[in-house]
């Protein structure tokens, strides 16, 4: 089926698959340290099988006590009297004590059973869980270029479908495996006790049964890494299409998308037939094995009762013996299926776990000098997303406190990648940023962002209300200061508006709010917790002149007193800029305030007659 997938799309799947040994030691020992915290619960799980395994070796017990006893002996006493006539009441009555305690044990293993399944599923969430919690969390601590090179989807699907996948591990899987072992050992042991000849014959015919699991296994362990890759994969890309649906509407790309979303899928398809191909052909073979051996036991065992070695209850008793034997035995596979797609996530999940976080908190991070000043120094900064493709080479700038500093030039000149290093989504690749006279890399990641307000260019809004948007969580953020903020940034008068005001649940993404809006909103975030600098990627999409006053309004206050850095679009906010800075592949190539720069008529005012010429120069132009 992978013949068929693009030669592209092929290379995808195969690098998203994880390949280690068939049985990982170490992988189950990182596992354990996620468990150990639950031990009693395990503990107690294992109590429970342990209780059940002894009600499964106590009922047949009572059947050959019945079948031996009263049974037997009502059965003699018959045939011993002249008459043929018995008085079978001493005989009922123990036969009715060893049937009531029959189905008491019956009765009180549908309850270990439901306490089996309970415990093992509450231990399971439990450690998945923690190991969801600590994987989410290490995820956070990654860096910008980390998310870069994985699709989201696929993320997704490690956080929740593969560690989901390991609850069966801890359930179905390890547990009860461990457990069935333990099984087989004892019940092995006691049908040598029933019958010595008996159990020599199930132990030289148990290999049979063993060996057809360990063949399966490989092809299982394989199987299972390559459904896991794909589905990650598939969510992916269906994650990546819904994400861009306008853009895929507007452009007519939905044949195109379902021929690519088709592709995933029938490598996703075809990966699941390959596990049940090998499924398909494991169980009758096991199946077979199994009646071969019980048919042996009962010519055998059939043999021996006529010869008189053997009472019928103690063949019996060896026949359900034999299925406690035999059940986890032939069920090896299916916990082995559990164990290798357990191990397939296990592996996408400790490959992200053994990621170190590229931008790092120092071992003894500097404070801020209080005051803080907000003074920034660029020092002959040089940086690359790719090794071989250059974005920013020797830049040299400083922002001095309480100035407003705005970024000019064409798009890929490097104005993202300079607000990306102020805040430290990446660390310089040669030189070094400082604020305050600190390198930011001696600052601790979190403190530094504390102190910095951020508008960017298409702001993120979440799901929930208006105000969560605003608070994100952050301490400093008080009511009072929310209230200044929504009145210096204008956002009040809209919000007031809104059918619970700051209370109105929002869309993903801020949809049920217009352009404009969600821009006020994203100034208002900004101002909330006081800021003592801001980075503004001012926004370029179209609003009405009533919404652009506005947010003129709410820029001219988020920068009033602060340090501030300006990825410029807007002509105001352009003249009102300290100073300007013009950057062309990477490099400083001007600076200056506007009216300077348009003197120098250079770049800047290429640009500047280009972007912001008013439409009477056009006409005059025209």
């Amino acid at each position: 089926m992978s013949a068929d997938l693009p030669d592209e799309l092929t290379e995808e799947l195969d690098k998203d698959e994880v390949a280690t040994k068939a049985w990982d030691s170490a992988v189950l020992a990182r596992l354990w340290r996620f468990a150990r915290p639950h031990r009693g619960k395990f503990a107690l799980s294992f109590a429970i099988l342990a209780g059940l395994f002894f009600l499964e070796l106590a009922a047949p017990w009572l059947l050959k006590h019945a079948i031996d006893g009263p049974i037997a002996a009502a059965d003699a006493a018959r045939n011993a009297s002249e008459s043929g006539e018995l008085d079978a009441t001493p005989y009922v009555h123990t036969l009715l004590f060893l049937g009531g305690g029959y189905l008491l044990i019956i009765l009180l293993a549908a309850v270990f059973r439901f306490l089996e399944e309970n415990q093992l599923t509450r231990t399971g969430q439990a450690v998945v869980n923690d190991l969801r919690t600590h994987l989410f969390a290490h995820m956070q601590r990654l860096e910008l270029a980390w998310f870069d090179r994985h699709p989201t989807g696929s993320l997704v699907t490690r956080v929740t479908s593969d560690v989901e996948n390991l609850n069966e591990l801890f359930t179905s899987g390890l547990v009860v495996l461990l457990f069935d072992m333990i099984k087989v050992a004892v019940v092995l042991g006691l049908l040598f006790v029933v019958s010595p000849t008996l159990a020599t014959l199930v132990l030289l015919l148990t290999p049979v049964l063993v060996g057809v699991s360990l063949v399966f296994r490989g092809g299982a362990r394989r199987a299972h890494r390559s459904v896991r890759a794909r589905l990650a994969r598939t969510n992916g890309y269906l994650q990546e299409v819904l994400s861009g649906i306008r853009v895929v509407q507007v452009f007519r790309r939905e044949e195109r998308v379902s021929q690519r979303f088709g592709a995933h899928l029938a490598a996703y398809l075809a990966a699941n037939f390959r596990t049940i191909l090998l499924f398909a052909l494991f169980f009758p073979i096991v199946a077979w094995v199994t009646v071969l051996i019980q048919a042996g036991v009962l010519l055998r065992g059939g043999s021996a009762i006529l010869a008189g070695d053997v009472t019928l209850g103690d063949f019996i008793l060896f026949w359900f013996w034999l299925q406690v034997f035999v059940g986890p035995i032939r069920e090896l596979g299916e916990r082995y299926n559990v164990l290798q797609s357990a191990f397939a996530s296990a592996e996408r999940i400790f490959a992200i776990l053994d990621t170190p976080p590229g931008i790092t908190t120092p071992a003894a991070p500097r404070a801020l000098p209080l005051p803080f000043h907000g003074h920034v120094r660029f020092e002959n900064v040089s940086f690359a997303y790719d090794a071989r493709v250059p974005v920013l080479s020797e830049l040299s700038f400083e922002i001095p406190p309480g100035a407003t500093v705005a970024l000019v030039g064409a798009t890929g000149a490097g104005k993202s990648t300079i607000v990306n290093l102020l805040l430290r989504f990446y660390d310089p690749s040669a030189g070094r940023i400082t604020l305050d006279g600190i390198d930011l890399r001696e600052l601790d990641p979190a403190s530094l962002r504390e102190r910095l307000g951020l508008v960017l260019q298409e702001d993120f809004l979440f799901t929930g209300s208006v105000r969560d948007n605003l608070v994100l969580g952050r301490a400093g953020v008080s009511p009072e200061s929310l209230t200044r903020a929504l009145e210096a940034s204008t956002a009040s008068d809209f919000v007031r508006r809104l059918p619970k005001g700051l209370d109105t649940e929002l869309a993903e993404r801020g949809a049920t709010l217009s352009t404009g809006e969600r821009e006020l909103v994203a100034i208002a975030r900004a101002l909330a917790a006081g800021p003592a600098m801001v980075i503004l990627d001012e926004a370029t999409s179209s609003v009405d002149s009533a919404t652009e006053a506005r947010i003129e309004a709410a820029t001219h206050e988020l920068l009033r007193g602060r340090s501030a850095l300006v990825v410029a679009h807007r002509l105001s906010t352009v003249r009102r800029a300290d100073k300007i800075l013009v950057l062309h592949h990477g490099k400083l190539r001007e600076s200056g305030t506007h009216a300077e720069l348009l003197a120098h008529g250079g770049i800047y005012a290429r640009l500047h007659a280009l972007q912001f010429r008013e439409p009477d120069a056009e006409l005059r132009a025209g």
